[in-house]
């Protein structure tokens, strides 16, 4: 279990773009994305360190048996680009009593247990008692990337570059933010000036933004 003073936030908005209430969708029989990620999280920590903040009563509903906090949020911070990324985590990190928060989205359902703990250990480590300010859980990217005119991380003429040989890039997961309450408040978002890029497996990439990802994360979970 975690030893300092830690509180994950789960944002759970019930509307969503491109998948239809999407935090509440099924990634495995009867376990919704939302239960997944309160279960991930409670194999460490303690129920009572884990907050699901929605809009919604239907959520809350589906929350109160899983024994976590629920912070409802004012509805104009649910509507989509209503109110600006940075109004939305002052709203929400604003209330909770905690030194440190781990911004934990269920979207990335097999951000688990295992890369919890590790995170959380890292974040002990190099932020409470490092160099870094906050901490940003990444996967290596190994691709080749263009923007619209020319290649960016590699030679494609001759001296073609292997993949093997590509510089070091890193893509965020949008499975977990942590930084202390004051250094999110004073910036106005989920990371500081200085994060530390905690290195997680392949598996934490996956995001579900869209149908066509719901129904690969789906398959993924059967494997």
């Amino acid at each position: 279990m975690v030893k300092f003073d830690l509180i994950a936030v789960i944002p759970a908005r019930l509307g969503s773009s491109r998948v239809k209430r999407k935090v509440l969708q099924d990634i495995s029989p009867g376990v919704s994305l939302l239960k997944n990620k309160i279960d991930q999280l409670a194999k460490v920590l303690p129920k009572r360190n884990i907050i699901v903040n929605t809009e919604s009563r239907e959520i809350a509903q589906h929350v109160e048996k899983e024994g976590v906090n629920i912070h409802f949020r004012d509805p104009y911070y649910a509507e989509a680009h209503k109110a600006s990324w940075s109004e939305l985590i002052v709203h929400v990190v604003s209330p909770i009593d905690a030194t440190h928060v781990a911004w934990t989205p269920c979207v990335c359902p097999f951000f688990d247990e295992i890369e919890f703990m590790e995170s959380f250990d890292n974040y002990e480590e190099h932020v409470i008692n490092g160099n870094y300010d906050s901490l940003v859980s990444v996967t290596s990217l190994r691709s080749f990337i263009w923007d619209n005119e020319k290649a960016l991380n590699y030679s494609h003429g001759k001296d073609f570059t292997y993949s093997q040989d590509l510089p070091a890039w890193f893509e965020v997961t949008n499975g977990n933010y942590m930084a202390s309450k004051e250094i999110m408040l004073s910036h106005a978002y989920v990371l500081g000036d200085k994060p530390y890029l905690d290195i997680r497996s392949q598996k934490c990439k996956i995001d579900i933004d869209t149908t066509t990802d719901l129904k690969l994360a789906r398959a993924f979970s059967q494997i």
